[in-house]
């Protein structure tokens, strides 16, 4: 399913991915974040990338808007708390303004610590 939009030209189609990797690349940049999406899934995550997969799940209704989770390993020395509200600050603030909604909401899922992050 694709996010529909209409100008006064037509049709606009954003498909799920390119919500995806705009929360992708926006998560990667709040400091504290060590690794985003299927990154935290290691070899698995290489491998499901080749057949398509994303870990970066977008849901898209028509009278709850879109919702979006996002898996993220965040650098030991953070506070886990605050790189999380980041990420969704962050996040929602780039799609609401790249997509014109209403209403968005951004679910983030800390799936693990390592050191040596940013």
């Amino acid at each position: 399913m694709n996010k529909n939009f209409s100008s006064e030209y037509g049709e606009i189609k954003i498909h799920k991915k390119v919500i995806s990797r705009i929360a992708e690349i926006t998560s990667k940049k709040v400091k504290g974040v060590s690794k985003v999406g299927l990154e935290c899934y290691g070899l698995a995550g290489k491998i499901l990338k080749l057949f398509g997969y994303r870990a970066i799940k977008i849901k898209i209704s028509e009278n709850q808007g879109i919702k979006v989770n996002i898996p993220i390993i965040v650098d030991y020395n953070s506070n886990l708390v605050e790189v999380a509200s980041e990420v969704q600050r962050d996040v929602t603030y780039k799609l609401l303004n790249a997509l014109n909604l209403d209403y968005l909401s951004v679910e983030v899922r800390i799936k693990n610590i390592e050191k040596g992050g940013k």
